[in-house]
């Protein structure tokens, strides 16, 4: 049962992305925005990335994060984010916002060393498609 329940919410989420030229895609578990503090609502979703941007669509709230790549500052891995931590290490992206603040999101991917080739390469300018 719990099998199906996910695999919903993996498909809504995955309906974010319709119609963008995915180059990867994963299930991930976001340990927050820093930008939304320690309170807000963590979890599962699915982790995209396109030429122009990482987007992350979280299962329950439905909400998606989308950071273009051209912002994207720094990527590397920590131990912990907001205050939790887990046994492993997380996938963590700085960036830099519209208003010109930086904002930064850690999350556990399966594959951590292939999201961070991933990221390493140049982004190409210009709109996602």
């Amino acid at each position: 049962m719990a099998g199906l329940i996910t695999e919903r919410f993996r498909r809504r989420a995955g309906g974010h992305f319709a119609g963008l030229a995915l180059l990867r895609e994963d299930d991930a578990n976001s340990f927050g925005v820093e930008s939304a503090g320690r309170w807000q609502v963590r979890g599962n979703g699915n982790l995209a990335l396109t030429e122009h941007e990482l987007l992350f669509a979280q299962w329950v709230p439905n909400r998606l994060l989308r950071i273009p790549r051209d912002s994207i500052v720094e990527v590397t891995t920590a131990r912990s984010h907001l205050g939790k931590t887990m046994g492993r290490k997380l996938l963590k992206v700085v960036w830099t916002t519209a208003t010109g603040a930086q904002d930064s999101v850690a999350l556990w991917v399966e594959d951590l060393d292939g999201w961070l080739e991933a990221l390493s390469g140049p982004p190409r300018p210009g709109p996602s498609t």
